[in-house]
């Protein structure tokens, strides 16, 4: 799933002859060795979408003798140039398939029957995408290009069209990457004197690159929690006038055990670090300081902060710019209110009794930011089953799931590695034995199923949001969204939770599958809940264009262990393990549960894919709105 916070990435991330640039640099094209050509940044607008958007693979000779083995050595090294870009004939894809075929890229290819996902296929791509050598997928890295280059190949060797661009599989994303350099000039100036504070030491860049520039010291204002909730009567910025200055706001909401008071213990939306962002924003703030919990001995550690911000600060290279917001350390709150130490105090008990006030502070706050940037482009990996049905095989179900991950970052018991096994290697395994099987159907589902492979999730969801941005078909056609993200890995589960599926009628048909399966529907574990939790993975991006969209995950039942063991353990695995280096393929995988979770996914599919009624969003969900308009518009 999606980091929620980025920034101070290592230098590592970026190729070697980079270098450190002032505010508004010159971005010059990067030659992507994975396409073979130079990058020119695509606009928005357009959706790719051509009369014959779905190319065949057949029709194109075998390759034979040493071709075989030059294709395979090709494909293992993610040279996409070699084995065929998006600009090459789709019968490049068939030679690789045979090359794969053949040589069993990746370990041994296992016969299975048809249409049954299968352990030891799930375990052979788990295996290869998790590995070392894909060095932890990050966008735009050699681990990257080995990945969508091996997921394209599977794709092909099971004979599933490619919908990338001109016939390849291929969808480029345009993105651009930034680092803060050592040389960023952060300053908070107060009556105590001026201080300096280190980027990635006693400040955390939320926001990236040259749009965060403050040229000239800005005031800061204290603005509580930084939130506006009319619906709860609450806001923070009653009788603020913020325009021209920086606002510091809390962590997190207003404390309640009163569920129509910011829904009592569990969170809303208000405490995520992006309404914060925008409300500021909306005010005329010119940037964001948050303080957080850490300031208190609280909540997320200063070092754990810093982990979650040690990574390259990627967006869509077309997307629109950020203004400045920082994350302060604990010890550069105590710097921001200098003279004020006592309000200080009072705000650590005023937190938790209602009483937290707005305050102008004796700061100002200064930022000339250096990065080192790049442009580049990820890629989407994009196939295309087609329906069985003449009117229903015209719309499409998307079923998707991200394998980029976090890349090279600080190190954590000696692994630099973030291999991100289970989030989410393990998902496009699934996904890529789900294709396996319904391209082996006798009978296929009668809407076609659409088979996407994001890149940038983990950055902000930016594969997923370039699909809905540029769609190879037309969003009107996309019927439905099913996301894997996270596979159940721990032992056998007897229950499922549908993220999301409240929203839709997505969850009555996934509730009829899981108990034609002897599954249970369950909630998210509390243990889990966040504000934005549906929002932190790709369903999202389909959701906000008006598509029905649902997250599949296993629940907290198991058949090994009780219901409250199996929810500690997912705790721990989410402390200990999650967006670490220990997301590797030591940690104990069952790979016969990933494969019963694929049987799931599979029937899931089928029943939503071979529903006669559209998926729709529920009257009170707040994404119908664009899909009730298209409705209207097609009749």
């Amino acid at each position: 799933m999606s980091l929620s916070r980025l920034g101070v990435p290592l230098p590592s991330a970026f190729p070697a002859e980079g270098r450190g640039r002032e505010q508004r640099p010159e971005r010059s094209a990067v030659l992507d060795r994975g396409t073979g050509g130079e990058i020119h940044p695509v606009a928005p607008g357009g959706c790719g979408f051509s009369p014959t958007p779905w190319p065949w693979l057949w029709g194109s000779p075998k390759p034979r003798g040493g071709a075989v083995a030059r294709l395979a050595a090709a494909a293992r090294r993610g040279d996409t140039a070699a084995v065929g870009s998006g600009a090459s004939a789709p019968g490049r894809w068939a030679a690789v398939a045979a090359a794969t075929v053949m040589l069993g890229l990746a370990g041994r290819v296992a016969a299975v029957p048809p249409a049954s996902p299968d352990a030891e296929e799930i375990r052979r791509h788990t295996f290869f995408l998790g590995s070392d050598a894909c060095e932890g997928r990050a966008p735009g890295s050699p681990g990257s290009r080995k990945a969508a280059a091996y997921i394209a190949a599977e794709l092909a060797r099971n004979g599933i069209a490619p919908l990338g661009e001109a016939g390849g599989y291929f969808q480029p994303v345009p993105m651009h990457g930034s680092i803060p350099l050592a040389a960023s000039q952060f300053l908070l100036i107060t009556p105590c004197g001026t201080a300096s504070l280190a980027v990635g030491e006693d400040v955390l860049l939320h926001t990236s690159g040259h749009q965060t520039l403050l040229a000239q010291p800005v005031p800061v204002t204290f603005a509580g929690y930084g939130i506006t909730a009319p619906e709860y009567d609450y806001n923070d910025y009653a009788g603020l006038d913020v325009r021209g200055r920086v606002v510091a706001v809390l962590e997190g909401e207003p404390p309640s055990r009163d569920p129509t008071f910011f829904g009592g213990a569990l969170p809303t939306l208000h405490a995520t670090l992006e309404s914060k962002r925008r409300n500021a924003l909306a005010r005329g703030a010119l940037g964001c300081l948050l303080i957080p919990d850490a300031t208190w001995g609280e909540g997320t550690t200063w070092a754990e902060w810093q982990r979650e911000y040690a990574f390259e600060h990627i967006s869509l290279e077309y997307s629109v710019p950020n203004s400045l917001f920082a994350v302060l350390a604990p010890r550069a709150v105590t710097t921001l209110f200098c003279g004020l130490e006592t309000k200080l105090a009072a705000l650590g008990q005023a937190r938790g009794n209602h009483t937290v006030r707005a305050l102008e502070l004796r700061a100002s706050v200064r930022f000339r930011g250096r990065f080192r940037e790049r442009d580049f482009l990820g890629r989407n990996v994009i196939a295309r089953l087609p329906g069985s049905d003449p009117l229903l095989g015209r719309a499409a179900v998307v079923v998707a799931a991200h394998y980029d991950h976090l890349g090279v970052g600080p190190p954590v018991g000696g692994r630099r590695i973030y291999n991100g096994v289970v989030d989410n290697a393990m998902g496009v395994a699934v996904v890529l034995e789900v294709a396996r099987a319904l391209a082996a159907l006798p009978d296929r589902p009668r809407r076609s199923i659409v088979f996407l492979f994001t890149d940038g999730e983990e950055r902000g969801l930016l594969g997923a949001s370039h699909y809905t941005n540029r769609p190879p078909v037309p969003l009107p056609l996309a019927a439905a969204m099913i996301n894997v993200d996270g596979v159940p890995h721990q032992g056998p589960f007897t229950d499922v939770v549908g993220l999301g599926g409240e929203l839709s009628t997505l969850g009555v048909t996934l509730r009829r599958v899981a108990t034609g399966m002897g599954l249970t529907m369950s909630d998210v574990p509390s243990a889990s809940l966040r504000p934005d939790l549906y929002r932190r993975s790709d369903q999202m991006a389909f959701a906000e264009a008006g598509i029905p969209a649902i997250q599949l995950c296993g629940g907290v039942g198991g058949a090994h262990l009780a219901d409250s063991e199996m929810a500690r353990e997912m705790a721990r695995w989410g402390r200990e393990i999650y967006h670490s280096p220990a997301d590797n393929l030591t940690q104990p995988l069952d790979f016969e549960t990933a494969a019963h979770y694929a049987r799931l996914v599979l029937a899931y599919v089928v029943a939503v894919a071979n529903d006669p009624t559209e998926p729709r969003w529920r009257d009170d969900s707040p994404y119908g709105l664009v899909q009730r308009q298209e409705r209207r518009e097609r009749r």
